[in-house]
């Protein structure tokens, strides 16, 4: 069997037995006689801006617990989130690029500056920098992935959806832990999370901390060893005061860092895949922080709430951009003359600043009608500077020289939700948010001599826009266990100006990429099955975008342009979960989406066709996983429980360009995870890609027969354990 098809054997064997599973309970007699202690427990959410039971949201979204984010790798937290989640593919793009996706087609391979995502990252309601480093899921609650546009509530960047990362807020009491991992490949992991009440009943603090590093699993054709190696520090301290019955004042203070030399490609079918040709080493670093404040208040007939917030993010990049395994291919040049150290040498790096503040008002719980209004302010403002050294071909104009570049962006908007009763159990939704975006770019180059390049060219250019998304619907409860749907979204993403000019050093203006939009279309149900026991999830969907941000590669100047193209999605998913015995869980879920270009011109020189597939969007990804926990008295030892975990993620074959030059290759993540959970202590074992499957996540095409992959990481075997006080 090939391995095309023994991964979708695989695909439809795991939808299969959930399915089987599901059917098999209905007629269960167990479930009368078990249920009250098999039941589900609600799943409390604040996706909308007000606590609810994600059962009673109309609105298609996964929520991922603080178990199941405990087995999630902190070097590949996005990449791990989204194979849990139907029809989310992260896009592993590496360099800067740690915050991009795309949720039922609709994402950014390479986003064009910090502001530039179809899809919205927020840690704790505060939006993140496409640019920022990967969120980590240190002492998390839980995290909310919400399919389709969420621009009422979530802003102008989030056309493909929005995913919530919600942290543990400091608690009145005592709480302090100690863990540690390690494991193959230099797998090392250490944490520390410590609650205490300050003051009673007025102030509580808490502090969380990790670091993590893993050597690298790529090898260097030229310089021996292995890059991909990574080491990632995370720190966040919160106080929360409570001076009233009514109000609630939150602070928090947070640090990031990542070092990290993964190649951001390799040669697909080089002898020694995966391996790089790069002298010298990749390298790539990382460091955001900043603060939050929060001020809630509960008035008699509302919910006030201010988010304030400052962040600064700092990448740095230093790289050879001739691996010489894929350019002596691509450019028919012996190896010798591209391995040299220092020539095609580059260095880039981007400081931003963010600045975000929100006031609304939401209903009080419990209302008939629940609503949320308010008013939204963000400002970003970025200094880019790039500088390369030894080129001697001209394809590399685009990189040579110097540019120094300042880059802004400035967004106003006003919003508001609201779920009306309408007769019965029939519910009226609607939702608006309008926004005034403003980007500035000023560009400054200086050139090095290059043939093909000028001696300096300045730019100083403007962009505006003003627009609406929103979106209306109908729900029904059909029962307390039933519920349907049906929306229309209007989503969005704002123009503006790229991070690093391709235009400038041959003496041209740098066009704005223009606003994004789309409409799109949801009818689904929420279901609760077997006297609470199961859920059952599902929804169909058609997304119509224009102009959609994806990148070329322009293969004469070697570097990647924008492409704003139409294009159609289309699909459907389903989620199930299920408590089988008080000791026995089951999860799991199936996407399938199409996704198809359209309108683009003939001969276009982005190689794209009307008909294509959109690239980085798999037709179909699945999940299946499950969980077995014993009583420890069982096997004689009186405290804790002993269980057994694992799980299956697949992602469907994907075009890896606009031209659909070629197709990345279907793949299979399998985890496994064993271990004791006492009162006071916590020992487990781990594997994570348990076959070591080194799948390709993201592709690019130079030429005929020379195509390049992002590799995705391979096994990890380890241990760890964690220690209450």
């Amino acid at each position: 069997m090939k391995p095309k098809q023994a991964a979708r054997t695989r695909l439809f064997l795991s939808a299969g037995s959930l399915a089987f599973v599901m059917g098999g309970l209905t007629q269960s007699p167990y479930a009368q006689e078990q249920h009250a202690e098999t039941t589900l427990q609600p799943i409390i959410i604040t996706a909308q801006k007000r606590p609810e039971d994600a059962q009673d949201v109309p609105v298609a979204l996964s929520v991922i617990d603080h178990k199941a984010l405990e087995g999630l790798s902190p070097a590949s937290s996005n990449a791990d989130l989204a194979r849990q989640v139907p029809n989310f593919n992260y896009i592993a793009s590496g360099g800067q690029y740690s915050n991009s996706g795309n949720i039922r087609g609709v994402g950014s391979f390479s986003p064009l500056s910090p502001n530039d995502t179809s899809i919205s990252y927020n840690i704790d309601e505060v939006p993140l920098s496409a640019y920022g480093i990967q969120p980590s899921t240190l002492d998390m609650s839980r995290v909310e992935v919400l399919r389709g546009p969420q621009g009422t509530l979530y802003g102008l960047n989030a056309q493909g959806g929005a995913i919530n990362f919600v942290s543990n807020r400091p608690v009145f009491g005592h709480e302090l832990s100690i863990g540690t991992e390690i494991g193959t490949n230099g797998w090392r992991t250490g944490e520390l999370v410590v609650n205490e009440t300050l003051i009673d009943d007025l102030l509580a603090g808490r502090l969380a901390v990790r670091y993590n590093q893993r050597a690298g699993d790529v090898t260097n054709a030229v310089l021996g060893g292995e890059d991909g190696k990574s080491s990632i520090a995370a720190a966040r301290g919160s106080l929360l005061l409570t001076p009233g019955g009514d109000t609630d004042i939150l602070f928090s203070m947070n640090y990031n860092r990542s070092d990290d030399n993964q190649p951001r490609f390799v040669l697909r079918d080089a002898p020694c895949f995966p391996c790089d040709g790069l002298n010298p080493r990749p390298d790539f670093q990382r460091e955001d922080f900043g603060g939050m404040l929060r001020i809630e208040h509960a008035f008699d007939a509302f919910r006030f709430t201010s988010i304030s917030s400052i962040q600064r993010n700092d990448f740095e990049q230093r790289l050879d951009l001739t691996d010489s395994l894929i350019f002596s291919k691509f450019l028919g040049l012996p190896r010798a003359g591209l391995d040299v150290d220092g020539k095609d040498a580059y260095f880039g790096k981007i400081a931003e600043n963010r600045y975000y503040q929100e006031f609304r008002l939401s209903s009080s719980e419990g209302e008939p009608t629940a609503w949320t209004a308010g008013i939204n302010a963000f400002h970003s403002a970025s200094t880019v500077h790039t500088s390369g050294e030894n080129f001697t071909l001209p394809n590399f104009s685009v990189f040579s020289g110097r540019q120094d570049n300042d880059l802004s962006v400035t967004s106003y908007s006003a919003f508001g939700d609201i779920s009306i009763p309408v007769v019965g159990d029939l519910k009226a939704l609607a939702g608006a948010r309008l926004t005034y975006l403003k980007a500035d770019a000023d560009y400054r180059y200086v050139g090095a001599g290059l043939a093909g390049t000028v001696a300096g060219f300045d730019q100083d250019s403007s962009f505006s826009d003003t627009f609406i998304t929103g979106h209306a619907g109908l729900s029904y409860d059909w029962s307390q266990d039933m519920m349907t749907y049906v929306t229309i979204g209007r989503g969005a993403v704002g123009g503006g100006y790229p991070w690093n000019g391709s235009n400038l050093p041959a003496g041209q203006a740098e066009p704005f990429f223009p606003t994004s939009t789309s409409w799109s279309y949801e009818a689904g149900f929420k279901s609760t099955l077997l006297d609470g026991r199961a859920m059952l999830n599902g929804s169909v969907f058609y997304n119509d975008v224009r102009d959609g941000h994806l990148y070329v590669l322009n293969r004469s100047l070697l570097t990647y342009q924008t492409a704003a193209l139409d294009f159609d999605t289309y699909g459907a998913e389903l989620e199930a979960r299920l408590q089988i015995t008080p000791a026995f869980s089951l999860q799991g879920s199936i996407g399938y989406t199409h996704a198809e270009l359209k309108n683009v011109p003939l001969n276009s020189p982005t190689g794209a066709k009307s008909g294509n597939q959109v690239p980085n969007a798999p037709e179909f990804t699945a999940m299946i996983g499950g969980e077995y926990r014993i009583d420890a008295s069982q096997i004689g030892i009186d405290d804790g429980e002993f269980y057994l975990g694992g799980s299956y993620q697949f992602v469907d074959r994907r075009a890896a360009d606009v031209g659909n030059n070629y197709n990345l290759d279907s793949y299979g993540v399998s985890n496994l995870r064993i271990g004791w959970d006492g009162d006071r202590a916590r020992i487990y074992a781990f594997a994570n890609n348990v076959f070591d499957k080194r799948y390709e996540a993201v592709g690019t095409y130079y030429g005929p027969g020379v195509a390049a992959v992002t590799v995705g990481q391979g096994r990890t075997l380890g241990m760890g354990v964690n220690v209450k006080f």
